[in-house]
């Protein structure tokens, strides 16, 4: 673990409170594949997410959150880093993060933390590096061939995860613990759930599109009681009052949108705009219109927690925003590079958001107003070039910051993967082919 900045190391910062009062817990809580727009607490209409409704209700809840990507590996190398895409640089299916970045595992450990971790999606397995600074890593279920005919794990992973809290609440020390539990369920290929698949049924005739929604939305409330399970015990144990919950998601999912279907090739609302919401001691529930990024998480964590910022970090806290104060409007940056597609990237900026996508010579530009057309669906890019314009240089300016932050570390490694672990990625839908 080469460059460590702050917090990394066993004499690093200690959390708040640390030798005194109890440090605060962080239950970090990943939903793979989940679309902020089907859940109830950002207006869904149909009942896929009553639990996690009910904790939104307690938390602050960030409405216009973005990912720096639109498929997993990248959108959590940017939440655990704190960096951009262009300076990770996990950018393919064979990426894996290089051990000299820095991840909040890494400094949370360093500060005193214990750490445990339990997935059930390969990008987030060791193979790919996201186990940095994980003192216990469970990534058992995350390869489809444990139950190739199911692969259904939500209530795995959250009987894991009560497990390390009734062993937290009943263990003689108080050192703080971090746990993060991934969730792969909403993630293609959608399963039934019986008792729960016909609740989501549209009535009358349905083609194969409809019925792929019907059933992720199965899927996601099959989820959404599973992590109402891990709430209830982290109540349950009376570690709640003392854990900070962090509810996020990696990337969204597309029904047909803007033509296509899945997810990593495109980088509309649909994929890009994730929940987030937090729940910490001493914040009061609210709403935050403000546009804020992924890459924010790892130092507003630091602040909640009372360590040192992370001097390297491309975010930034967002606890002014929990506090509801003004803060000055971030720039969000996406970006892909699909194999066998062209790259492209976005930014949203002033209330506007720009996709380009590069193909040789020729760049293809989309212009969004978001105040008037949330949905992206009207292009004004060849009405507003001056807008276009200004919000490109400032989406290559920042690109040009996180290839310059890049070479601070080591580049990610390119593994060379098998023809049998190609082909699962290909039956979770991973082919680098746009789905038209």
């Amino acid at each position: 673990m080469a460059g460590c900045g702050a917090g990394c190391g066993t004499e690093g910062p200690k959390p708040r409170g640390y030798g005194e009062d109890p440090a605060a817990n962080i239950l970090f809580l990943s939903i793979d594949t989940l679309r902020a727009d089907h859940l109830g607490f950002y207006g869904y209409p149909r009942p896929t997410s009553p639990r996690l409704d009910a904790f939104a209700r307690e938390a602050v809840v960030f409405d216009a959150a973005q990912a720096s990507a639109s498929w997993t590996l990248p959108g959590l190398a940017s939440i655990m880093t704190s960096q951009f895409t262009g300076t990770h640089q996990c950018l393919s299916f064979g990426s894996r993060l290089s051990e000299s970045f820095t991840t909040l595992t890494e400094i949370l450990l360093g500060a005193g933390y214990d750490t445990a971790c339990v997935t059930s999606h390969v990008f987030t397995t060791t193979r790919h590096g996201l186990q940095q600074g994980f003192v216990h890593f469970d990534d058992s279920y995350a390869y489809p061939a444990v139950d190739p005919e199911e692969a259904i794990t939500s209530h795995i992973i959250s009987d894991k995860g009560i497990r390390f809290l009734q062993h937290k609440a009943a263990a003689a020390d108080t050192d703080p613990w971090f746990l993060w539990l991934h969730y792969f369920d909403p993630h293609d290929r959608y399963m039934e759930h019986a008792g729960i698949t016909e609740r989501f049924v549209t009535p009358g005739e349905r083609d194969n599109d409809t019925v792929r929604r019907d059933l992720y939305d199965g899927e996601v409330h099959y989820t959404d009681i599973h992590v109402g399970r891990v709430l209830d015990a982290l109540a349950e144990t009376g570690l709640a009052d003392n854990t900070i919950v962090v509810l996020f998601s990696d990337h969204g999912e597309e029904f047909l949108d803007h033509g296509s279907r899945g997810h990593g090739h495109t980088l509309f609302r649909e994929l890009v705009r994730v929940p987030l919401a937090i729940r910490a001691p001493g914040y009061a529930a609210r709403r935050v219109t403000n546009t804020v990024r992924t890459v924010d998480v790892l130092p507003t964590l630091l602040e909640l927690a009372g360590l040192e910022s992370f001097s390297d970090a491309a975010g930034q806290s967002l606890t002014d925003l929990m506090r509801g104060r003004t803060s000055p409007p971030l720039s969000a940056l996406a970006e892909i590079h699909p194999t066998g597609a062209p790259p492209q990237d976005c930014l949203v900026e002033d209330d506007y958001k720009l996709i380009l996508a590069f193909d040789g010579d020729t760049t293809r530009r989309l212009l969004y107003d978001l105040r008037t057309d949330v949905l992206e669906q009207n292009d004004i890019s060849a009405q507003h070039p001056e807008i276009s314009k200004r919000i490109e240089t400032k989406l290559f300016e920042m690109k040009k910051r996180a290839l310059e932050r890049a070479k601070k570390y080591k580049p990610a490694l390119e593994l060379d993967l098998t023809p049998t672990q190609r082909d699962v990625l290909q039956e979770l839908g991973y082919t680098g082919e746009d789905e038209e």
